[in-house]
This record gives structure tokens, C-alpha cells and sequence, in this order.
């Protein structure tokens, strides 16, 4: 194979790519609701709230796109999960006095109390995404809490003020502009269950199924982002703002993900640009399951796409001109061409 062509079209998604869930945890919480005058730490390591304000996140609960309160930190990623044309405002609260530790290839670790915040908005067309060009539809957030992680998907009500805890998995019928292509479907708000799909590991073969993140990994964040400050990197930012620990001094030793967006032109990549793009937009929406060791619920596949496997190496290993084992497809149907 000389290179993954045509990956975006040609990609068979094997499994949801939605977000939710339960990991390993610290023996001794930290939360209490007097070491931060804003966010609700007590509410967050112990209560399922039933209103997304009852966490007082942010400072308007009616926009979690700006302004989050207290340890409150906007991030990106350079290649995102796709989730169907949806614009996705990320923040990460860390309780005060606490920070993540950094891990070279894998998520970081992460303290009892951290809380990850993925608020979902839908533009009627891509090419004019924005908050106020969007339809509101759902927070999630993953939450840290001593027996492990917690996703609670909490859906907006009609009049945008508030959102609420919702288990069973709304849908709503969107029709969505993409590069001149407008596309209907429904859009699937995850149920708490459902969320495993994606974010569920296992210690060991057999063993039981826990929840972890998949986006704020080194190499996703490894790249500026324009905060109220100004631009710097996000690791740097982190490690500044006291959320990271055992960040490495130089950066360029550390793995940068390419910038994979609604406005990156695939004819414009060479073929070793576009191989690396396609590895990361792998490794972001497929290998947290499609990996070879026995964490992934998928390694048993013909299909493992980490980010340290090399395609030139293996390209078979990507699935490159595989046929799928578990996919219900047309005969002859290959996972990648």
C-alpha cells in the first residue's frame, strides 16, 4: 500500500464514537465545597445532580462555552473524536492544590475530583460554527470521583437555560450543512451505559470493564490555544496554571498530534502528511478499542491503530485491505482502502 487514501470516506466505524462511564481511583477525596468559593467540588465527587447548574461550572449556566469558574481551563484538541458535525467546548476542572501527572503515550493521571466538561452544539452549517450559530444540545461531563470515573450526559432544555441529567439517551432530528453536502440524521445523545463502548478498559483479559477518558493525551494537546491571557501552549499552560506535573522541559520531545479540522484540504497532503493525519484521526476515534493489548475491547480484531504502531511497518495492522470480522457489511468489504 503506498498510503491510507481516501480514510475519511472509506473508514468503516466499528462501534459508537460518543463519550462516557468508571477507572481506578485515589483512596482519600479532596472534595469539599470550602477550598472553592464557585465550583461545587462536594456536589461533584458525591451527588448526582439533576440540573448541570447545580455544579456552578460556569459563571452564565446558561453558556458553558466561556467563563468556567474556579480551576476552570479551556482546552482543545489538534484531532477531535468525530461526533457528527457537532462543535464541542472542552474544559477541565482539577480541584485546587492538585494536579494531573503527566504520562508519556496514555491519558494522564488524573486526581480524585477532576472533572472533564464536553459541551455539544450544532451548527446549521460548518462553515459557520460559533455559539450563537449553534443549537445547544448536551453537556457531558466525566468526573473522577474515589470508586472511579462517572459520565453524566446532561441535555438542554428548549430555552437554553439550563440542562438536565438524562439516562436514556435523547435523539434529536438535525439537518446540518457540510461543505455545500446537507446531511439529515438523528442525533444520539449517549445513555450512561452506552458510553463504555468507547471508554471502556479492562485491567486484565476477562476482567471487569472500567471507564477512562480518551482525549487529553500529550499529543493532542500539544499545540497552542488563544486563552483570556493569550496564545501559548496548552501542556505549558497547564503545567503554569499548576494542573500538570512532570511535564517534560523540552517540548519538542514530546509527540505532536497534526491538526486534522473541518478546513484541512486532504488533496493539499503529501503522502507522508497524509498518512500521519490518518494515523491520529485513528488513534483519537478508534484505538481507545482497537489496540493489541488487552485494555482494548477490540484487540481481538484485525484492526489496532495506536498512535506508537507503525503503518509502514503494519499496514495490515491498520486494517488496511482487511476485511472486517465483525462488521455485518457487503462481502468483499475492506475496513480501510
Amino acid at each position: 500500500m503506498k498510503h491510507i487514501n481516501q480514510l475519511f470516506s472509506s473508514l468503516i466505524l466499528i462501534g459508537s464514537l460518543t463519550a462516557c462511564g468508571s477507572d481506578s481511583s485515589e483512596s482519600t477525596s479532596i472534595c469539599s465545597d470550602n477550598i472553592d468559593n464557585d465550583v461545587q467540588w462536594n456536589t461533584l465527587c458525591t451527588t448526582t445532580a439533576t440540573k448541570l447548574s447545580d455544579y456552578n461550572l460556569f459563571e452564565n449556566q446558561s453558556n458553558p462555552t466561556v467563563n468556567p469558574n474556579g480551576t476552570g481551563i479551556p482546552y482543545d484538541l489538534s484531532t477531535p473524536l468525530f461526533t457528527d458535525y457537532a462543535s464541542k467546548y472542552r474544559y477541565i476542572f482539577i480541584p485546587p492544590n492538585k494536579s494531573a501527572t503527566y504520562i508519556e503515550d496514555e491519558t494522564f493521571n488524573f486526581p480524585v475530583g477532576t472533572t472533564l466538561v464536553k459541551t455539544f452544539a450544532l451548527p446549521s452549517n460548518t462553515d459557520n460554527r460559533g455559539f450563537e450559530n449553534e443549537n445547544l444540545i448536551e453537556t457531558r461531563l466525566l468526573i473522577k470521583r474515589e470508586a472511579g470515573w462517572i459520565a453524566l450526559p446532561y441535555v438542554w432544555n428548549s430555552e437554553k437555560t439550563d440542562a438536565f441529567l438524562d439516562t436514556n439517551g435523547a435523539s434529536f432530528p438535525t439537518s446540518i450543512t457540510h461543505n455545500g453536502v446537507t446531511k439529515s440524521f438523528n442525533y444520539k445523545v449517549p445513555d450512561p451505559q452506552s458510553c463504555i463502548n468507547c471508554h471502556g478498559i479492562s485491567q486484565s483479559s476477562g476482567s471487569e470493564v472500567k471507564v477512562t477518558p480518551i482525549g487529553p493525551k500529550a499529543r493532542f494537546l500539544n499545540k497552542d490555544y488563544v486563552f483570556d491571557s493569550g496564545t501559548e501552549n496548552q501542556l505549558t499552560h497547564w503545567k503554569n496554571a499548576g494542573a500538570l506535573t512532570g511535564l517534560p522541559s523540552d517540548l519538542t520531545t514530546v509527540d505532536q498530534a497534526p491538526i486534522v479540522k473541518d478546513n484541512l484540504n486532504l488533496g493539499d497532503l503529501s503522502p507522508s502528511e497524509l498518512e500521519l493525519a490518518a494515523k491520529s484521526w485513528l488513534d483519537i476515534n478508534c484505538a481507545h478499542c482497537h489496540r493489541r493489548d488487552p485494555h482494548g475491547l477490540a484487540s481481538n480484531t484485525n484492526m489496532q491503530v495506536e498512535w506508537t504502531r507503525s503503518f509502514s511497518a503494519e499496514p495490515s495492522a491498520h486494517g488496511v485491505c482487511q476485511n472486517p470480522i465483525s462488521f455485518g457489511g457487503d462481502a468483499g468489504s475492506y475496513i480501510i482502502e
